[in-house]
């Protein structure tokens, strides 16, 4: 398990303060992401003069609370175009510097969170020696010319962040057995995306930037490329669907954990793939002892247990309190009961209120109303944005 995180901004078209807003989420996921993986952190900061790459052993939350931290935000500017950012779970390859992400391959900056199982085939084909099985994704990317002929070679798992030649564009995909989501900030042109709803809603609300319905899961087997000059009132990407583990024929065909099974040890679960059964959380094919699939095991569903009755329960991640598996929801941080589910809204802060605007939620004291509109001082001041500070009397601060 690792975690692939980021934003994409329009270049040049922030305030200073909306760059600060910025860095401020970044940071927040960067030390967030630690949950995801905590054996090197790494970077890629991309605009029209580079594209830097960052890598350090350190776990990105002990990274944000260093010295070295200022390093690298401080070449987040009004003209960086992306930043693309991941922790890492080691599986293959030694924990070194070098074996970190982002990996260049030729024109490719990318990262992967998740196990392709047949690296070392590809690896020969492509004629070049690796330590990370992630490298043989973006050694692909850098020579296939279609996404479908890349795809067509890989088995496995993988959610997908990377950028080539054009230094504006993000590229983001995932296939079923990885999440990523997305939001989009639209007063400020910047996309933000991570591994887990959590950990983005988290990463925004604690940066003071909490955007109603703006968490989203990216649709699977689709590549999202998104042009930062076309980020608007929308980012509009484009996209082109692809077909993923298309040569898969059986699961038989991802017992190829060969030399690096000792690597999963307390990961996986169990050392031991002789056996086979049914995952008891989706009932998909595994191999694992204890009947935890790798996509499960990925949010966390191995917090089921039996209890003396030999019912399945499991640890509500809001009240704690132990529920059977059927009065429980899996959502990407771990089970909730069907009772928090149904009564706490986890991200929003009900003392906020959204801009008509821009969408933006802000508190409710600082909003500005007139007309039956809610407006934030920003939209309020900015006449090519709202059309009414011109040719409006000036408005009632302060809520209804």
């Amino acid at each position: 398990m690792c975690g692939i995180f980021g934003f994409a901004k329009r270049e040049g078209w922030q305030s200073e303060s909306q760059l600060d807003r910025i860095e401020d989420v970044i940071s927040n996921l960067t030390f967030e992401s630690v949950v995801r993986g905590n054996h090197s952190t790494g970077f890629a900061i991309a605009s029209k003069t580079d594209k830097l790459v960052y890598k350090t052993l350190k776990p990105s939350d002990e990274l944000v609370c260093s010295e070295e931290w200022y390093n690298v935000i401080d070449k987040v500017d009004k003209d960086t175009t992306v930043f693309l950012g991941h922790v890492r779970f080691a599986t293959t390859g030694a924990k070194t510097e070098e074996n970190a992400h982002p990996f260049v391959k030729g024109g490719v900056i990318g990262a992967h969170n998740g196990i392709i199982y047949n690296h070392k085939e590809i690896a020969s084909k492509l004629g070049t020696d690796i330590q990370v099985d992630s490298e043989v994704i973006f050694g692909l990317l850098d020579k296939k010319k279609k996404y479908q002929e890349v795809f067509d070679l890989l088995e496995g798992d993988y959610a997908l962040s990377w950028i080539d030649k054009d230094y504006k564009t993000i590229n983001l995909m995932h296939e079923e057995g990885r999440p990523l989501h997305i939001a989009y900030w639209k007063k400020a042109r910047c996309l933000f995306w991570a591994s887990t709803a959590t950990i983005l809603g988290i990463a925004l609300k604690d940066a003071g930037l909490t955007i109603d319905k703006s968490i989203n899961s990216l649709p699977v087997d689709k590549v999202y490329s998104f042009d930062t000059s076309n980020f608007w009132d929308t980012p509009q990407p484009s996209f082109i669907e692809v077909e993923t583990n298309a040569n898969i024929t059986s699961y038989s065909s991802y017992n190829r954990l060969g030399s690096y099974t000792q690597n999963y040890g307390t990961y996986w679960g169990s050392p031991s793939y002789n056996a086979s059964s049914s995952c008891k959380h989706c009932q998909s094919f595994t191999f694992s002892d204890d009947q935890i699939c790798p996509k499960c095991i990925d949010t966390q569903s191995s917090s089921l247990s039996l209890n003396n009755n030999g019912v399945w329960t499991a640890d509500c991640i809001d009240c704690m309190n132990t529920t059977e598996y059927d009065n429980l929801i899996l959502t990407e941080s771990g089970y909730l009961c069907t009772t928090c589910e149904s009564s706490v809204n986890r991200f929003v802060d009900s003392s906020k209120e959204s801009c008509n605007f821009c969408g933006d939620w802000e508190p409710s004291a600082d909003l500005y109303n007139h007309l039956g509109y809610k407006i934030c001082q920003y939209c309020y001041d900015a006449d090519k944005r709202t059309k009414l500070a011109s040719n409006l009397p000036a408005p009632i601060h302060g809520g209804l």
